[in-house]
C-alpha cells in the first residue's frame, strides 16, 4: 500500500509530530517516522531540522544503524508521551501524570541547546543522531507553558490534535480536505437515506 505524503495541519511542530501516524485506528495506518530516514525527511518538511543537518545525520546513521534504530524507538516513545500529554490537555484532563514521560526529553533538549539570534532562540549543533528529537521536545515544552495551549483541540473525525487559530475558535477538523469532507459526505448520505425512508 502506497503511503501518502503526510499533511502538516496542527499549527505547531510538536502536535504535527504527534500526528505522524496517519489513520491511527483505521485500516490504512501508516507511521511516517518508522525509519531514521523517514524521521529526517519529516523533520525537514516540518521545519524542525535544516536540510544540511539532515544530510549529515543520514550519513552518520548509515555508519551506525543500530543506534539510528534506537533513536527511532525513542522518537516513538516521545510521540506517545506527547500524544498522552496533549491529548489529556485537549480532553480537559490532568497532564501531571504524563509530564514525567516528557520531562527527560525536554531536559536532554535544553541541556544540548545554545541560545543564538535576536531574540535568542534555542539552537543545536545537530552532531548526534538524537538531534531530530530536540527541537520537538523543546517546542512541546514551550507549548505546554504558553497560553496558546487553551486553543488545543482534538479533531472531531480522528484522533489528531491541532491548535485552533480560527478567529471565533470554531475549527472542528484537523483538515477540511480530510476529516471535514468525510463528515460532510457522511451527513449527506445519512440525510439522503432518511429522505428515502420517509
Amino acid at each position: 500500500m502506497e503511503t501518502r505524503e503526510l499533511s502538516l495541519v496542527a499549527g505547531h511542530p510538536a502536535l504535527d509530530f504527534v500526528n505522524t501516524v496517519d489513520d491511527p485506528t483505521g485500516p490504512r495506518r501508516a507511521d511516517h517516522i518508522a525509519t531514521y530516514p523517514a524521521l529526517l525527511s519529516w523533520s525537514v518538511r516540518a521545519g524542525t531540522l535544516p536540510a544540511g543537518a539532515a544530510d549529515h545525520l543520514l550519513r552518520a546513521a548509515e555508519g551506525a544503524p543500530r543506534r539510528a534504530a534506537a533513536v527511532v524507538r525513542r522518537a516513538a516513545t516521545l510521540r506517545t508521551a506527547l500524544g498522552d500529554t496533549f491529548g489529556a490537555l485537549a480532553d480537559g484532563a490532568d497532564v501531571a501524570p504524563h509530564w514525567p514521560h516528557v520531562r527527560p526529553f525536554v531536559a536532554e533538549a535544553l541541556a544540548g541547546a545554545d541560545l543564538s539570534g535576536s531574540p535568542p532562540a534555542p539552537a543545536w549543533p545537530y552532531d548526534a543522531l538524537e538531534a531530530p528529537l530536540w527541537p520537538i521536545a523543546e517546542a512541546a515544552y514551550r507549548l505546554l507553558t504558553d497560553p496558546a495551549r487553551a486553543r488545543l483541540k482534538r479533531c472531531a473525525g480522528c484522533p489528531w490534535l491541532f491548535l485552533d487559530r480560527s478567529r471565533n475558535g470554531s475549527r472542528r477538523w484537523c483538515s477540511m480536505e480530510d476529516c471535514g469532507t468525510h463528515e460532510k459526505i457522511r451527513r449527506y448520505v445519512t440525510r439522503r437515506a432518511a429522505a428515502r425512508r420517509s
